[in-house]
């Protein structure tokens, strides 16, 4: 997400997002059949995983090694710390939460510690999962 970016409401209710420049854009949001449509896509192309979710730190050996050897060999140890919860394009907030009740839950969303949208991809990710796309969070301390 643009740094900048914040957002607010219409007298509709309908969530708008405030760029950098002020100019209002409606978030978009994705059908149930286009996310699922890019998830296979992000599970192919770009090792988005693991299928089942999983906090413990043993879980998912094969997978969490495979995608460390995708992410330049960054390893297993590093690749475990770089989740979609702490990407860049992660987008948790309230707003975005509520966009997402439009679109149907899948077997994706059981187990993977909650929804956020992906602003690279334009699909719905989970905390817990990662993909080869990451890219470390910007944070903006006050001054």
């Amino acid at each position: 997400m643009a740094k900048g970016t914040n957002y607010g409401t219409r007298e509709n209710n309908s969530i708008i997002a405030m760029g950098d420049y002020g100019k209002e854009s409606p978030i978009k949001m994705v059908s149930a059949a286009q996310n699922m449509e890019v998830t296979k896509r992000q599970v192919k192309n770009w090792y988005l995983g693991p299928e089942e979710a999983s906090e413990n730190p043993k879980a998912n050996k094969m997978y969490w090694m495979a995608l460390g050897k995708a992410m330049n060999g960054t390893g297993e140890a590093e690749a475990r710390r770089r989740l979609c919860a702490n990407c860049e394009y992660f987008d948790n907030t309230p707003e975005m939460q509520k966009a997402m009740e439009s679109v149907a839950m899948n077997k994706f969303d059981m187990d993977g510690g909650g929804r956020g949208f992906c602003n690279k991809f334009d699909f719905i990710c989970h905390n817990l999962r990662a993909c080869q796309g990451w890219e470390k969070k910007r944070y903006y301390l006050p001054s």
